[in-house]
């Protein structure tokens, strides 16, 4: 996650396995999505959407921000999500959920890399937990 000062916006990008994502994608929609295929779902992008709403969120004093959801890459091994929080408010105290695959990968931890101006900071998630940065 990078915080842009010209556009006033939280920009996330996401790197999952791509096995990982199509197993949760097939469990969530009970259909095959094969990712970055000529085969794929012609409603991939709509199932992964609602997949990170409800795993992942960025709150902030006045509640859930909303997550726009700007795309996705897939290569051989990984996929990459792409989203957006607008008119993001750098200075208050952020709230971040995650518990992207959690439900399906007992020993799951995901990590969080957060960059604001020239200084990275991390955090890890090993289930449905929120911390602060």
């Amino acid at each position: 996650m990078e915080y842009n000062p010209t556009t006033k916006s939280l920009q996330i990008s996401m790197k999952l396995f791509v096995d990982d994502l199509e197993l949760v994608l097939e469990k969530e929609q009970d259909v095959k999505c094969f990712l970055g295929t000529e085969k794929e779902h012609t409603r991939t992008n709509e199932f992964i959407k609602a997949y990170v709403s409800t795993h992942f969120f960025v709150e902030q004093s006045k509640g859930s921000l909303p997550l726009t959801y700007v795309g996705k890459e897939v290569d051989k091994d990984y996929a990459w999500i792409y989203l957006e929080v607008k008119n993001f408010k750098v200075k208050d105290e952020t709230l971040l959920t995650n518990s992207m695959l959690t439900e399906y990968f007992k020993e799951q931890t995901n990590k969080v890399n957060y960059k604001k101006e020239e200084v990275i900071s991390f955090t890890l998630f090993k289930e449905s937990i929120s911390k602060e940065f």
